[in-house]
């Protein structure tokens, strides 16, 4: 890609002035062009910010939501269901905008515009990485198996439907080690498969 010779230009949606405001002076630092309008130019980065993942899709215009456009979403909290829906949308650029510098945000928009997979590593741990709360139904005798934070992060991408390379995209990490820990999770579960994984993980409440 060429994304290191040419200069992407950013566009700021936001869904209040306020997180416009905290945004476009991280970005002012960084020395990025800015656009009016979200133009469909390979060069734009088009930033949605916002106080949840959630409200950051709806801040996203529609034409960013294809996996064709380069969309950066800025969020103080990543719930999981909203984490997916991102990624479900195509997004795999996301920055935590509480504790953000300029050099993190003009980091994010640089991988946003080359295509580079960028997601917080504490939003894995915390988010992806915790398993759900045990379910109120009755689950099955014996105690469901504890899971590395990967592991966990892995079997809740799979859970959602992602192959292994947009789940390496996802955590950042090879299609290798993907395949590494989907076989360490099979063993751990005792399962056959990934689909038996799933919901062997499902029974258990591990996602």
């Amino acid at each position: 890609m060429n994304g290191a010779a040419a200069r992407p230009r950013v566009h700021v949606n936001a869904s209040d002035a306020a997180a416009q405001t905290r945004v476009l002076s991280l970005l002012r630092p960084c020395g990025f062009a800015l656009a009016a309008e979200p133009d469909g130019s390979a060069d734009t980065v088009v930033i949605a910010a916002a106080a949840t993942v959630d409200e950051a899709l709806e801040a996203s215009p529609v034409t960013c939501l294809s996996g064709e456009r380069s969309l950066l979403l800025v969020a103080d909290t990543f719930s999981p269901p909203g984490v997916r829906r991102a990624v479900r949308a195509g997004v795999r650029t996301m920055l935590r905008a509480a504790d953000a510098t300029s050099a993190q945000l003009g980091a994010a928009v640089r991988s946003a515009h080359d295509g580079d997979g960028r997601m917080p590593h504490e939003v894995l741990v915390r988010l992806l990485g915790t398993p759900s709360p045990a379910p109120a139904r009755p689950r099955p005798a014996g105690p469901a198996p504890s899971l590395t934070v990967r592991q966990s992060a892995v079997l809740a991408l799979m859970a959602d439907g992602l192959g292994n390379a947009d789940i390496a995209e996802v955590l950042c990490c090879s299609e290798h080690t993907v395949k590494n820990v989907i076989y360490d999770l099979t063993a751990r579960l005792q399962v056959r498969n990934r689909a038996h994984a799933v919901a062997r993980a499902v029974r258990k409440g591990l996602v």
